[in-house]
């Protein structure tokens, strides 16, 4: 089945992407997070949606596998399945998170910009410009940030990407971004906790947001070097 502007998120749902772009941007559409490690997120998130809920990466011990090549008709979901399937070799997750990073923020900003999800601002600073990506319809923020919030407070069951959604929020360290300042119990042991569930789901799931944790850290280090 072919999906001419998204692959199949949950009914009613943003893919995994476009929900943590919009939570890694305020609502004027600055990045909140250190580019580099947006991006890596953000190609946590399309792995993550490779893997399920249509499996067309399988993770084998710690190879990510193309399973299914057929183009689903999204850019970007076809841009990740096309660049890990004609790769010469398996990659692990971590070198498919690491490698897809390169380049998602740009491929997730184009397909948001494409599909009129976003626009492109930019504006004149005394020492250059500056590039923000406000979307379209400012109630999408809030609808996002309200479902995962509700999820972490244990107000809806959450479905498996919500717990993915919380994991990757957590990775960047973008738990302020949901403004629990008065949450009586640690924020991010919840949002772990939901990772945990997410995995619980599709085992894949944990292992991929656990890698994009890991190499957000070592990038954040290599900036103080």
């Amino acid at each position: 089945m072919s999906h001419s502007v998204f692959d199949i998120p949950p009914p009613g749902r943003l893919p995994l992407r476009v929900e943590l772009f919009v939570l890694a941007h305020n609502d004027s559409g600055a990045p909140l997070a250190h580019l580099p490690s947006l991006s890596l997120g953000l190609a946590g998130a399309i792995l993550t949606s490779l893997v399920a809920p249509i499996e067309r990466v399988r993770v084998v011990g710690d190879a990510a596998i193309v399973v299914r090549r057929q183009l689903t008709g999204d850019p970007v979901t076809d841009w990740a399945l096309t660049f890990l399937a004609r790769h010469p070799r398996a990659l692990s997750v971590r070198e498919a998170v690491r490698l897809l990073g390169e380049h998602a923020y740009d491929k997730v900003t184009a397909g948001l910009i494409a599909g009129g999800l976003v626009e492109q601002v930019t504006r004149r600073r005394m020492l250059g410009r500056t590039v923000a990506y406000p979307p379209t319809d400012p109630a999408m923020i809030h609808r996002v940030r309200g479902r995962l919030r509700y999820g972490v407070l244990g107000y809806d069951d959450p479905d498996p990407q919500t717990d993915a959604l919380a994991g990757l929020l957590r990775a960047l360290r973008l738990e302020s971004e949901l403004y629990l300042d008065g949450y009586d119990t640690d924020l991010r042991g919840r949002l772990r906790q939901m990772l945990t569930r997410a995995g619980q789901h599709t085992p894949a799931t944990e292992k991929i947001i656990c890698s994009v944790e890991n190499l957000i850290g070592e990038t954040a280090v290599s900036v103080y070097r």
